[in-house]
């Protein structure tokens, strides 16, 4: 008997009559032949109420207790899911994330899975019974319960695949798949029928909030195929995520947009003193190197040497979520950094494909598009997979749908 695992994300749960769709979509897949664990995340927007909740009684809440008041929005959502199995006459058993295994690093608000135990739910799927987990959490070896960053139930969820061996999961949520662009923002953005993981983890990292991109990064070193699809339309296939390309004949498939990042600019001082450009260097990997052990992710780094003014720049952005914990950082770092600067009206906007960097006609039309439509450009990088830009935030749906008409219309 194969093992499918399913997850279901905040809007799939968000009322009772959602739920119990959620759970028809599960009583029907272990009808159908399938050993089955369903991930679920917290109902609706409750996460978010839950952190205003937490910064009503203190503007910043310390870490661990704010993750211990975040995890228990998934453990209403399992107890709910496994009632409305049961009521439809299935089997079902709840469980939360360190009770199904879920071994974590010590990072709170962004931790890693480091390991998997699933022995409970081996267990549970051995009597014939659907595991349902509480996605966005675990804990350490210290038994610190710990979540894992927003999108993190998608993460759970294509590991625990990984971990139980299941022959696919389905992520479903309130879209019918993955599509060129966001529909929200885009009328006539299509749906793809598939897309490479290489290709997803591109899009995910760029700002597409259908996947998060830890989740696709799993599925893909776990071989495990991703479904995408709808809650709200479960006849349809959605789209399939595989190690394979759509087709041979495009370039572009898709555009994204992120608005979550804060973008940093860092300027260290070059003194005339002897070793001075060894110093900074030492200074930068220090500094690099305390984000990366607070388990701090930073994107499109860019260093800058200005000789004349004997100054080197470096520049990256990182999540809003972390954003003050970098200023902190910062804060107490030595006199190497003179000035800091920090930019929240920024987007990054970006192309994903494959070949970009050998075929230049997506830069020149890029730089055409922005310059017909007077949008001013802060910074431009590339590579094989993906062109990306930093606009200004109020000209960021502008840009994807201009982007979009062009290049895949």
């Amino acid at each position: 008997m194969s093992r499918l695992v399913q997850k279901f994300g905040g809007t799939s749960v968000a009322d009772v009559a959602h739920i119990f769709k959620a759970a028809e979509i599960a009583c029907q897949a272990q009808k159908d032949g399938h050993q089955v664990t369903t991930v679920v995340s917290a109902m609706g927007h409750t996460t978010d109420n839950l952190i205003s909740l937490a910064q009503s009684v203190q503007e910043s809440p310390p870490e661990r207790e704010l993750d211990m008041l975040m995890a228990t929005g998934e453990q209403v959502s399992i107890a709910l899911m496994s009632m409305a199995i049961q009521s439809l006459g299935g089997k079902a058993k709840s469980f939360t994330g360190p009770q199904a295994g879920i071994i974590t690093e010590p990072n709170f608000g962004q931790a890693r899975i480091k390991a998997i135990r699933p022995q409970a739910l081996e267990a549970c799927l051995a009597e014939g019974e659907i595991a349902v987990v509480a996605g966005f959490q675990g804990a350490t070896e210290t038994n610190e319960l710990t979540t894992l960053g927003r999108g993190g139930s998608d993460t759970t969820a294509t590991a625990l695949a990984s971990a139980l061996h299941a022959k696919r999961c389905d992520i479903y949520s309130d879209v019918t798949g993955v599509y060129t662009a966001d529909p929200a923002q885009v009328t006539d953005a299509r749906k793809l029928t598939a897309i490479s993981y290489e290709e997803m983890l591109e899009l995910a990292s760029c700002g597409a909030k259908v996947l998060n991109a830890r989740s696709v990064e799993t599925a893909r070193d776990g071989h495990i195929p991703l479904r995408v699809r709808s809650t709200f339309e479960p006849s349809d296939p959605g789209t399939l995520i595989t190690h394979h390309y759509l087709s041979g004949s495009y370039t572009v498939c898709g555009i994204a947009c992120d608005t979550t990042q804060d973008w940093f600019r860092l300027v260290f001082n070059q003194t005339t003193t002897p070793n001075a450009d060894k110093l900074i260097q030492q200074s930068q990997s220090q500094l690099f190197k305390l984000m990366q052990e607070m388990g701090i992710s930073t994107d499109a780094i860019q260093v800058l040497t200005r000789e004349e003014e004997h100054t080197q720049e470096i520049c990256f952005s990182a999540s809003k979520t972390v954003s003050a914990r970098i200023r902190k950082v910062i804060g107490e770092f030595d006199g190497t950094i003179s000035k800091i600067k920090v930019e929240k009206d920024l987007a990054k906007v970006s192309i994903v494909g494959r070949g970009l960097a050998s075929n230049s006609s997506h830069v020149a039309q890029v730089f055409d598009c922005l310059m017909q439509n007077e949008i001013p450009l802060a910074m431009m990088t590339t590579s094989d997979l993906t062109v990306n830009m930093l606009v200004p935030l109020s000209s960021a749906n502008t840009t994807v749908k201009l982007l979009h008409k062009r290049l895949l219309s």
